[in-house]
């Protein structure tokens, strides 16, 4: 994910500062939410990504995908679970006091 915004959105911000791949930012995009994809069924039927227990897992995904979602990369509406389990951690109180 961090690669794509660097190669697209980000662009201009790090082109002087790393090294960004904008010829594949879409194919790193691709990649991206095919392993949304995956892990959106892999979380079916659970609470947090790893089971029961909120993680730094959930903190680490929540992070990526909210920032995603300030600059223009919503989270894929099909990805019912992702955005299922998004919603309830964004309406935890620490999320809601940094969002």
């Amino acid at each position: 994910m961090t690669t794509a915004f660097r190669g697209a959105e980000g662009y201009e911000f790090f082109k002087d500062r790393l090294r960004t791949f904008p010829e594949s930012a879409d194919d790193f995009k691709a990649q991206a939410k095919e392993n949304l994809s995956l892990l959106d069924g892999q979380i079916e039927g659970r609470e947090f990504i790893c089971g029961d227990n909120f993680t730094l897992a959930d903190i680490m995904l929540f992070c990526f995908l909210h920032f995603g979602t300030t600059v223009g990369q919503n989270i894929d509406p099909e990805l019912k679970n992702i955005n299922s389990w998004f919603e309830k951690v964004k309406e935890r109180p620490s999320a809601e006091s940094t969002a």
